[in-house]
């Protein structure tokens, strides 16, 4: 997967939050205890724990973990903590 065909897409509903990401959905349900972490953290633009909970949902490849944390690095400017939980 490219960076220019992992542009992270978020649809918000009163039934959920999807998340588009490539070829891929996630769908986290307004039931979901996830979904209040996500909700948090797109009040204050932190897409960080969206992209952790897709890693999840993908079974963290080193590939896609890797693609990731640069994504973070650059976006964040600097280093991420996030070696730590992958």
């Amino acid at each position: 997967m490219t960076r220019e065909s992992s542009s992270l897409g978020i649809f918000r509903t009163d039934s959920g939050i999807t998340l588009s990401f490539g070829s891929n959905t996630y769908f986290i349900d307004s039931n979901d205890p996830f979904h209040n972490i996500a909700k948090k953290s797109l009040e204050v633009n932190d897409y960080i724990p969206l992209y952790v909970e897709i890693a999840k949902r993908e079974g963290v490849g080193p590939e896609f973990r890797n693609m990731l944390l640069d994504m973070i690095e650059q976006s964040k400017g600097g280093s991420t903590e996030l070696e730590d939980i992958f």
